[in-house]
């Protein structure tokens, strides 16, 4: 019956593949027959029903520890990093000598907010494989986050000098950010560089990939005229979910701010749940023909077809959070978002768009020193001048839009007035997303919402507003000055000239 399920996938039916899977999973099904159908249920965005067969998955006693590791991967993808150290936990209790599932269970501990149980993970490891790369870039990083950069320092340049190996890029963004922490800028542009370098060959075959992603993003939106925007809203028929799209660029403040508004007991945020790229805009922007093909997609899209568009985000958006968004404020928040805006103002007619902004050189320089998966859409990180680039060839997206885009729609909310005047920002906040202004929203991290966020920042926000991060780029004026070029006319439309 599997070789159905995946004749019948194959073909696009998922449906009948999901009723093959229920009658083969209703009974004594296999831990691979379990697997197979509670991932298929994942990636459809349907967790709820995944639960009980990966429960199932759990206990069972013929279940291989590759099956256990498969299991808590999906689930650290997903975010749900509590879910995840279930099955990573039972892995290791059936391979306690293994170092990649020790790090793994050590990196889910660490971001389900279990620091102290996760340094014992990774020590006890250690002590048995002081080779392993992984679990001392884990443990040097809870000794940052423990403020004892000195000790992560030493820990991460002794396993440099004393076990090279190919993740060695890994100890090097660490270390650069430690070592940016304790003032030596050179020494951590140095590593980064190390790092960057070792990288180079995965960058160049994503580079193509961001060119031509790049020049489609880019001809979409230049269609996006406001003759074409007020016909789409004029025909897109009404709204019942309250929404804000808040775009932006990695490292803008976009996570801080999306932390500060879910302070709100009236609002929700998604935490870059990436549905509207993955469901909507892969599809009908990237899959089409040409951008011309995209716009006429889009244009072509009548109220029904648009309604049954809303109900599915809703539906995906409801899974991920674990809860019915209807009568909150949503906060779509993708700081990615930006150069893919079309679609979400074709789909949602009455949203407010929340643009986060800050210095475009400290945005560069943070995005610089971010450790970030391999893909197109961050190969840009490889190169100081190539995230000049990137800055530029996102956020022009943003100029272009906010001349078409009626005023009132529309809000920049600037990181550093959020640190420096925070009520005042957050009551300008409070105004224009039509939500009454509460001193909680000063407090986000102390919220009692036990969600982990899932963005690499998810450190950063769980602490109060500080200000090391302002005018943080002055340190690396030196390497950015070569570049600056592709940032003036960012620094100047967004008010950062001086």
């Amino acid at each position: 019956m599997n070789a159905e399920a995946n004749r019948a996938l194959d073909q696009g039916d998922v449906e009948a593949a999901l009723a093959i899977y229920h009658t083969i999973t209703a009974g004594n099904a296999s831990p691979r027959e379990l697997l197979e159908h509670a991932t298929l249920l994942l990636q459809l965005y349907r967790s709820g029903e995944s639960l009980a067969l990966f429960d199932r998955l759990l206990e069972h006693p013929a279940t291989t520890v590759d099956q256990l590791m498969m299991a808590a991967k999906l689930w650290f993808q997903r975010g749900r990093f509590t879910d995840c150290a279930r099955f990573s936990g039972r892995a290791l209790e059936d391979s306690p000598d293994s170092p990649d599932i020790a790090a793994m269970h050590a990196a889910a501990l660490e971001r389900s907010g279990e620091k102290e149980e996760a340094r014992e993970v990774i020590t006890s490891i250690l002590a048995k494989h002081p080779n392993h790369a992984r679990s001392i870039r884990l443990l040097a990083h809870i000794e940052r986050r423990d403020g004892n950069f000195d000790h992560a320092q030493s820990l991460l340049r002794h396993h440099l000098q004393q076990f090279p190996s190919e993740d060695d890029w890994r100890l090097r963004y660490e270390l650069a950010t430690v070592l940016d922490r304790l003032g030596d800028y050179t020494a951590a542009m140095r590593e980064l560089a190390l790092a960057k370098s070792q990288l180079e060959p995965a960058s160049n075959t994503f580079r193509p990939q961001w060119r031509a992603m790049a020049a489609r993003q880019w001809a979409v939106t230049r269609s996006l005229t406001k003759d074409r925007l007020k016909r789409w809203a004029d025909s897109s028929g009404t709204m019942t979910q309250h929404l804000c799209l808040m775009a932006g660029f990695p490292r803008s403040g976009t996570t801080l701010l999306e932390q500060v508004l879910s302070a709100h007991p009236a609002c929700i945020g998604t935490d870059e749940s990436g549905i509207l790229a993955t469901q909507f805009r892969d599809p009908l922007i990237f899959g089409a023909a040409s951008a011309e093909d995209a716009v006429a997609e889009l244009d072509s899209f009548e109220r029904e077809d648009l309604a049954a568009g809303r109900a599915e985000y809703l539906r995906c958006t409801a899974d991920v959070l674990g809860e019915d968004p209807t009568g909150k404020l949503l906060i779509e928040k993708d700081p990615l978002l930006t150069p893919d805006l079309a679609l979400p103002l074709r789909l949602f007619p009455g949203a407010k768009i929340l643009m986060p902004l800050r210095d475009p050189r400290d945005v560069v320089i943070s995005f610089y020193f971010t450790i970030v998966p391999g893909a197109a859409n961050s190969v840009a990180a490889a190169t100081l001048a190539e995230t000049c680039q990137y800055y530029a060839e996102v956020m022009k997206h943003w100029l272009w839009l906010r001349e078409q885009l009626d005023s009132s729609r529309w809000m920049e909310s600037r990181y550093e007035d959020l640190i420096g005047a925070p009520e005042d920002q957050t009551r300008r906040l409070a105004n224009f997303l039509g939500i009454d202004w509460q001193a909680g929203m000063l407090a986000h991290h102390r919220r009692s919402d036990d969600r982990a966020v899932r963005t690499p920042t998810y450190d950063d926000v769980s602490k109060p507003l500080y200000l090391r991060s302002l005018e943080r780029w002055r340190h690396y004026e030196e390497a950015l000055a070569p570049h600056l070029h592709h940032l003036e006319p960012y620094i100047d439309a967004f008010g950062y000239a001086r």
